[in-house]
C-alpha cells in the first residue's frame, strides 16, 4: 500500500467524515472503499484500459490532422515555438 495526499475542500472533508462516522469506518477506510467501488465500476462497464484510450485519442488527432502534411505541421510548430520564445524574451525585458 502506498501513501498519498489528496486535497479536499472543507465541505467535502466534512461530508466524508460524517459518512465515515455513520458507516462506522475510519475516514481512510471510507476513502479506500469509495475509490475501490469507483475503479470496480469502470471495470464492470467495460471501459478500455488507459493505454487503449490513449491509442484512440492519438488516432483521432491523426485523423483530424490528416489534411495537413508533416511539413505544414512542423512549420506550424516551429512558428508557434518562435512566437512563445519571442513573448518570453519581451516579457523578461520589461522587468
Amino acid at each position: 500500500m502506498k501513501r498519498t495526499n489528496v486535497y479536499l475542500d472543507d465541505d467535502q472533508l466534512r461530508a466524508l467524515k460524517h459518512i465515515a462516522v455513520e458507516e462506522g469506518l475510519s475516514f481512510t477506510e471510507l476513502v479506500r472503499r469509495t475509490l475501490s467501488a469507483l475503479v470496480e465500476g469502470y471495470r464492470k462497464e467495460g471501459l478500455p484500459p488507459w493505454e487503449d484510450r490513449l491509442d484512440n485519442l492519438v488516432t483521432q488527432v491523426r485523423e483530424r490532422s490528416a489534411p495537413y502534411g508533416a511539413k505544414e505541421t512542423e512549420e506550424d510548430i516551429t512558428a508557434a515555438s518562435a512566437e512563445v520564445r519571442s513573448g518570453r524574451k519581451n516579457a523578461s525585458c520589461r522587468h
